[in-house]
């Protein structure tokens, strides 16, 4: 490797998590149900801080039984801390009552962390969290978010396959490929590029208009090209991170979010990598609404990075 390939890679490396905030929903079984990525975060972190916020439903007001959500999230946070705490993490916590941002505000304020692992229920077995949960912590509190889903046994995802970095071209997509580079060096990886047919060949189709089919034609095969020279250049950007990687570039003709879903299923990902909102154009499809989205429906682990200037 050259001196200024070794110069390019110390410019885009960034040092480890020192502290790490755990908010959960949910704990795991026991510490062996840590999906590999998390516990690669959890053990990169010089200090762990967990909360576990309480947010009572109507019935429970009602019923005066308030009380009783208190108990069940101090039992879940005296698990949690025994499952940290039994593969060496240095963790604290604190039972912090209110709203969910509320109390994640009062932690971020009091903690100072750099990164925010959620560990969520199925949606329909949840506590607290709702859709666009990850989009709110995003916009309140600008940190690199990781998910993870536990099941009613307290069991996590348990695929080994490699990661896959969404990747749309974009300075925050290039950021979180680097990111992902400095959490997991080594780790083998799928670039994946989502890009849309163009619009209008179907209705042009069955009014045979032959000449426009043959432009949109043409137009498909430049985005599909464009598509792969986009993938080929995260494909790089994720080798001088450090990570093993290889392109995927794919049409979809339905929602970004479950293409990537989809691929993650079909490759047994260990983790999903994207990028988070901030951007406008075209080159925003992997952002935004997107993270959210997979988030919500990916039952896997994944890591939504923020900019590097909003991060900062």
């Amino acid at each position: 490797m050259t001196q200024s390939s070794l110069n390019s890679r110390a410019q885009v490396r960034e040092p480890e998590i020192q502290r790490l905030l755990l908010v959960a929903d949910v704990a795991v079984a026991g510490s062996d149900d840590f999906p590999p990525s998390v516990r690669a975060l959890i053990d990169a972190a010089s200090e762990v801080f967990v909360v576990t916020p309480t947010l009572p439903g109507r019935l429970a007001w009602l019923a005066d039984d308030v009380d009783w959500c208190r108990h069940i999230a101090d039992e879940r946070l005296d698990r949690v801390l025994g499952n940290l705490r039994s593969i060496g993490a240095q963790v604290s916590g604190a039972a912090i009552r209110g709203s969910v941002l509320a109390v994640i505000g009062d932690a971020v304020a009091t903690f100072k962390p750099d990164h925010m692992l959620l560990a969520l229920r199925s949606a329909e077995h949840a506590n607290w969290q709702e859709r666009g949960l990850t989009a709110d912590i995003e916009d309140h509190f600008g940190l690199h978010v990781t998910t993870y889903a536990v099941d009613l046994d307290g069991h996590t995802s348990a695929a080994e396959g490699p990661l896959l970095l969404c990747y749309d071209g974009s300075e925050n997509a290039r950021h979180a490929i680097r990111r992902a580079g400095t959490l997991v060096a080594g780790k083998k990886a799928l670039v994946v590029t989502v890009w849309p047919p163009s619009s209008g060949l179907g209705s042009l189709a069955w009014s045979g208009a032959t000449a426009s089919m043959v432009t949109y034609f043409e137009l498909d095969r430049a985005a599909a090209e464009e598509a792969g020279r986009i993938a080929g250049e995260g494909v790089r950007i994720a080798r001088e991170a450090g990570l093993e990687a290889e392109p995927i570039a794919i049409e979809t003709s339905g929602p970004v979010w479950k293409t990537i879903v989809d691929l993650a299923a079909r490759h047994d990902a260990a983790t999903i990598v994207l990028g988070s909102r901030g951007i406008s154009g075209m080159r925003s499809k992997l952002l935004g609404s997107v993270s959210s989205a997979v988030v919500d429906h990916a039952g896997r682990p994944t890591l939504v990075i923020r900019p590097a200037a909003a991060a900062a």
